[in-house]
């Protein structure tokens, strides 16, 4: 509407009415952008729709063969072979424990043993280097800790003297 826009300009001074005209200007390109850019938007949702429709038809036609694969007579059913059994089988076994039979006036109870047997008691602790929760200097006689931290804080205290920072 050129005339309205005209009649709305003309009370203003010519620097009022170029700034107006300019800022109608971005405001029309700013709506043409958002039309350009919703029209795409839905040109791709479009695309991807049917991009979906055609890979859910490739999956039914593959289901169908499969189904009549199934069901022709070549079909020779094998056994179900879980992937979790196959884990479970390379895992180590755990230590199980016998159960003996308390009796006690009337009642019986099922108890597991409360030791295991004797030849599977740890006599020493082993510790593999790269996979070890515990370092091996944390178990040490108390002596020898204090021992050990006095001798850190002399070599601290001394390159403390010589300028050196401590961290």
């Amino acid at each position: 509407d050129s005339g309205n826009i005209k009649a709305g300009l003309e009370h203003l001074t010519p620097a009022e009415q170029a700034k107006a005209r300019l800022q109608l200007v971005l405001e029309a390109a700013a709506k043409a952008d958002e039309a350009l850019k919703a029209k795409e938007r839905s040109e791709e949702e479009a695309k991807k729709r049917k991009e979906e429709d055609q890979a859910t038809l490739v999956e039914q036609v593959k289901r169908v063969k499969e189904i009549e694969a199934i069901e022709s007579d070549s079909f020779v059913p094998q056994t179900f072979r879980s992937s979790k059994e196959v884990k479970k089988s390379t895992e180590p076994t755990e230590l199980q424990y016998e159960h003996i039979t308390i009796t006690v006036g009337n009642l019986e109870a099922s108890a597991p043993e409360k030791e295991p047997p004797a030849t599977n008691i740890p006599t020493a602790i082993k510790y593999q280097d790269d996979n070890s929760l515990a370092h091996p200097n944390l178990f040490v006689e108390k002596a020898e800790a204090e021992e050990k931290w006095f001798q850190r804080l002399i070599t601290l205290r001394q390159e403390r003297l010589m300028g050196s920072p401590v961290a």
